[in-house]
Order: structure tokens, then C-alpha cells, then sequence
């Protein structure tokens, strides 16, 4: 033990005699205690000088080191990857805090809350609205008639109304043709809407269903569907065919892409047109064909088959005829060589024969209605007298034949060419087929020269596929009365038609929509039009017209610029 410990001398010179010692510089005590052993300090202890212990320890660690193991660099010490991450976030902070602030300000509405500041208009999800962004074989998904640029072609009577003036605000009539096949599984019925605008940015609605015709809505999609040739013939077939509403039949629509007057030339006729027979002449041959004429005749062939009138009879046993009345058109196509691949050709009757529409039957052939019709034989044989009278007159012009105002039948000069009084005299009353409303389409155009803009067609009956096959229309004569369903009168719209124009097919355009708009489109000068095309339940979905009342939709209302494709599902 160090004798500085053991000399009361020593201790009282640090405050007199049993005063503890006073600590020492850690110099002289690191050399004194350099003598002392571990058993030396551990005594010391027991003893109550843990001081002396803890200047041993300070000493020791400050002097004495042992050798260095560290392998990593100093700038990956633990002080170093700190203080390089501060700089890292505080750099970070810098830059990426201004970028937020930018983001507050500039950044775009959520999508739910788009046009809200716009009265309503029903908006579709993200996902619904990319039905409008499908591209449809480069072609647009609706194709609009051009903006007018001749005054003739605007009206400027619309203003009218509103200011009770005129002005150089405008609109004009609008022809629109849906072209997008790919709505046909996604919308069954679609509705128009017009939007426009003179600068781009502010949009307001013009014209929607209301104010659309025929139709307030697209009845097809797509032009390979939508454009199509039909038919109405004539409300009563001729007596003679009455014969088929007591047998078994099959009645067939004979189109062809030429003229009757060519038709005729193919039998080697002498005549333009059918003719109509002398009295006393039955006129069956010209009306009667064969597999060979259907072939050298018809472009395309469908028909139905079943019992005519009699819808209780079963269809089994009638060759080549389905359940549903329909004749198999593997075996027209074999009537015709093969079949030319020419369109398809649908036949069906209509419920009423003296309606001025005609309104196809949803029932089988069997059950269509069968009218009951009327030939007026005495009105007839008149004006025949009355027209070979005009042909004399026409040939000696200085011969009175005592004509009077009464040429055309018509005395009283009502449009009712049947002016006797007793009209159940003189008919002949039978049984005839229905009404027929043929309907050609995915139609193409055969490779020859004779080739005319509308299709010709005949229906033609028969008992067998293997013929003959018998006209059911007598040829159109403004000389005769035509049959008529019973009680109903003749009117000249009727007898001032011919043969070439009855059996003309009209061209229906089914995804052709007309707007005849009632409010202005805007002033003259730029303009756009947008077409936009809705879905039903826009209309009809009272959750999305929370804020509407009334109409919902009003025109001359404040319309959300584009895009468009999240309100529409085809737009152009």
C-alpha cells in the first residue's frame, strides 16, 4: 500500500489527523498505482475506498489502450451515416416541399367531383368510359352531315320565341348515323344528344331525343346492320290465290337486282312491263315460274312455310321447314345454283291489312291473320269502259265521246274514285293470304351491267319446293280497282301507281336518326358540333338527376367541355 495511505503525518496535511485523503492528480496516481495488484484493490474496497477504486479505472482507461481491431473507414463510423443522412433529407425537403406546394395549386379535380359546378349531366365510371375511346375500322362512331354554309340552309327563326325577335342566332337541321358495332352488346337502346359551342370552352346542350326522328333512338348500331331494302305489298293477294289458305304452302320473296321491263326480256317478252290481260284471258302464264326462272330471275330468295290461316295444324311433314315456319335456305340456295351470296331476305306478315302501317306478326306463317278481301267487279268493268273511252278520244281528238269531268272516276271530287252508294254491290268477297313486308339487308351488289338502284321483288306460292311456283299479286293497272280488305275504299293514291314502282324496295336506314332542332345552335360565325350518344339509363336513372327539375335535360344548358367519351359511349 502506497505510504501516503498508512502516515498520519501524510493525512493530516490534508485536514488534520483521521481526515480522509483528498484526490489526486491522476498523473502521480497512475504511477503509484502502476505497483498495485488486483488482490491489493479488491481489500481496498472492503475497506470503504471505492474512490481510490474509480481514480484507478479513470486512469487506467485514459492511459492505458489496447491494440486496434476496427476494420471499417472512418466515413462509415455511425457519427458519419448520420450526419450524410441529415444532409440527405434536409436536400430532399428542399426540393420536394416546393414541388408539393405547386401540386396544391395546380393539381386536377378528382374525378368524382368533375361538373359539379354544371347543371346535371349523368356521368359514366372510368372503366365505362372507354367504350367511347374503340377506334371503329378508322371510321367515326357517328357520322354527322356537314355544318351549313349557305344561308339557305339555316333558320334564323329560333330566337324568336325566346327574345321575341329575330337574330343572327341560328340553327339548322342535323342527319346522324351511328357507326359502332361495338355498342350492340353493351347498349339496347341508344338516345342522341347535340352539343355546341363557338370557342371550344364553352359548351351548352341543343337538341337531344325529342327533338329526333323517326325514331328517338337508333334502332341499330352499325351500318352493316342498320342499312337495309323493304317492302309492304299489297294489302290483298289476288282471288285466284286464295287457294293457298286451304293447303299446305310456301310463299317466297324473289329479289333481283334488275328491272322487271330486264326480268321480262329474260323470257324473251316483247312487252316493257306485265300487262294486264284482256277480259275473258286467265293471264296464269305470265304468272307462273318454274326452279329454272327462280334461278335465271332471282338474285336472293327467302321465305316462310306452314299452314296458311291455320295455326292449329302441326308443321311436321313439311319438307325443309323449320318450327318456326322458316324454309331452309340451303334449300333455296340449291333452287338457285348454290346460292350467290348476295344479302339475306326475311318474310313476314303483317296483323293488319288495312292499316297504313304495317306491323309485323311475332307468330309463325300459320298463324299470321288471313283478311278477308274484296274484288269490286261492276266499279271495275266501269272504268275500263271509262279508260278504252279516253284512249278513243286520245286517237280522234275531234270526236266527243261525252267524257265530262268524270274521267278518272272521281265525280264528286272527294279522292274516292268509288262513288256508288251501295258498296257491297258488285264484290266478290274471298279469303286472302296476309300482308307481306319483305326486309333484304347485309345486301351486295352483283358483278353484271344491268344492275338498278333498288331491288325488285315478287311473291311468289307454291305447294312444293319443286314449283311452280305462282304469283300472288296481280300487275298494278290504274284502269282497275286492286283488292281491298272488305269496307275499305279505293282512294287514287292507290290506282296512281304502277307495276315498276310497287315492287320497288325503299331503302331503310334503321342507325339513321334526323334532328330537327327547336332551340338556337349559336350565332353565325365558328362552330362546333359535337353528336354524343347516351345509354337509356341516362334518361331513366333518377339517382344521377338529383338537381334536375323538370326536363332532364333542358336545352340551352351549360355543358362540361371535353372530353366527352366519360358522359358518352360514342361520340363524333
Amino acid at each position: 500500500a502506497p505510504a501516503w495511505r498508512s502516515s498520519p503525518a501524510r493525512g493530516s496535511e490534508f485536514g488534520g489527523p483521521g481526515a480522509l485523503p483528498l484526490r489526486r492528480p491522476a498523473s502521480i496516481m497512475a504511477r503509484e498505482y502502476s505497483t498495485v495488484s488486483p488482490t491489493d484493490i479488491d481489500q481496498e474496497n472492503d475497506s470503504g475506498t471505492e474512490a481510490v477504486s474509480e481514480d484507478y479505472s479513470s486512469a487506467t482507461s485514459s492511459r492505458v489502450k489496447g491494440p486496434d481491431t476496427h476494420w471499417l473507414p472512418v466515413c462509415c463510423t455511425a457519427a458519419c451515416v448520420c450526419h450524410w443522412c441529415y444532409i440527405f433529407l434536409f436536400l430532399s425537403y428542399l426540393v420536394i416541399f416546393p414541388l408539393w406546394c405547386k401540386w396544391l395549386l395546380t393539381a386536377p379535380m378528382p374525378f368524382t367531383y368533375w361538373g359539379q359546378e354544371y347543371p346535371d349531366f349523368p356521368r359514366m365510371t372510368l372503366l365505362q368510359s372507354q367504350t367511347a375511346q374503340k377506334i371503329t375500322n378508322d371510321q367515326p362512331q357517328i357520322e354527322i352531315s356537314p355544318i351549313p354554309q349557305t344561308q339557305s340552309s339555316c333558320n334564323y327563326t329560333c330566337a324568336s320565341d325566346l327574345r321575341g325577335y329575330r337574330t343572327s342566332e341560328m340553327n339548322f337541321d342535323i342527319a346522324l348515323r351511328m357507326n359502332s358495332p361495338s355498342l350492340s352488346n353493351y347498349s339496347h337502346t341508344t338516345y342522341p344528344v347535340i352539343l355546341t359551342s363557338e370557342d371550344f370552352e364553352h359548351w351548352m346542350l341543343a337538341a337531344d331525343r325529342r327533338d329526333a326522328s323517326p325514331q328517338v333512338f337508333f334502332d341499330q348500331v352499325s351500318s352493316e346492320n342498320g342499312h337495309m331494302y323493304a317492302s309492304v305489298q299489297d294489302r290483298c293477294a289476288k282471288p285466284k290465290a286464295s287457294t293457298f289458305t286451304d293447303h299446305k304452302a310456301y310463299v317466297i320473296a324473289c329479289v333481283s337486282w334488275r328491272s322487271l321491263k330486264d326480268l321480262d326480256d329474260l323470257d324473251g317478252d316483247e312487252d316493257a312491263l306485265p300487262t294486264v290481260p284482256p277480259p275473258g284471258a286467265s293471264g296464269d302464264e305470265d304468272d307462273e315460274w318454274t326452279n329454272e326462272d327462280l334461278a335465271a330471275k332471282c338474285d336472293v330468295i327467302g321465305g316462310v312455310c306452314g299452314w296458311p290461316c291455320n295455326p292449329d295444324l302441326p308443321m311436321d311433314g313439311i319438307e325443309s321447314c323449320s318450327k318456326s315456319g322458316i324454309i331452309d335456305q340451303a334449300a333455296l340456295d340449291e333452287i338457285l345454283g348454290g346460292g350467290k351470296g348476295l344479302g339475306n331476305v326475311t318474310v313476314r306478315g303483317c296483323t293488319d291489312a288495312a292499316a297504313d302501317v304495317c306491323e309485323t306478326s311475332t307468330e309463325i306463317m300459320s298463324a299470321w291473320p288471313c283478311p278477308s278481301c274484296a274484288i269490286k267487279t261492276e266499279v271495275t268493268e266501269r272504268r275500263r269502259r271509262l279508260a278504252e273511252r279516253r284512249r278513243l278520244q286520245l286517237s280522234v281528238p275531234e270526236f266527243d265521246m261525252g267524257l265530262g269531268d268524270d274521267e278518272d272516276g272521281d265525280a264528286d271530287g272527294d279522292g274516292d274514285v268509288d262513288d256508288d252508294d251501295s258498296d257491297l254491290d258488285g264484290q266478290t268477297a274471298y279469303r286472302s293470304l296476309p300482308r307481306f313486308r319483305v326486309q333484304y339487308d347485309h345486301y351486295k351488289l352483283p358483278d353484271r351491267e344491268d344492275v338498278v338502284s333498288r331491288p325488285r321483288v315478287q311473291i311468289l306460292a307454291a305447294r312444293s319446293l319443286d314449283g311452280p311456283w305462282k304469283k300472288l299479286y296481280a300487275p298494278a293497272d290504274p284502269d282497275t280497282d286492286p283488292p281491298l280488305p272488305v269496307n275499305m275504299k279505293t282512294t287514287k293514291d292507290q290506282l296512281d301507281i304502277d307495276e315498276e314502282q310497287m315492287r320497288s324496295m325503299e331503302v331503310v336506314s334503321a342507325n339513321k336518326l334526323n334532328i330537327a332542332p327547336t332551340s338556337c345552335f349559336g350565332k353565325r360565325g365558328p362552330m362546333y358540333v359535337v353528336a354524343c350518344a347516351v345509354n337509356q339509363s341516362t334518361y331513366d336513372d333518377g339517382s344521377q338527376w338529383k338537381n334536375s327539375k323538370g326536363h332532364r335535360f333542358q336545352p340551352g344548358q351549360k355543358v362540361m367541355p371535353p372530353p366527352f367519351n366519360d358522359r358518352c359511349i360514342a361520340v363524333a
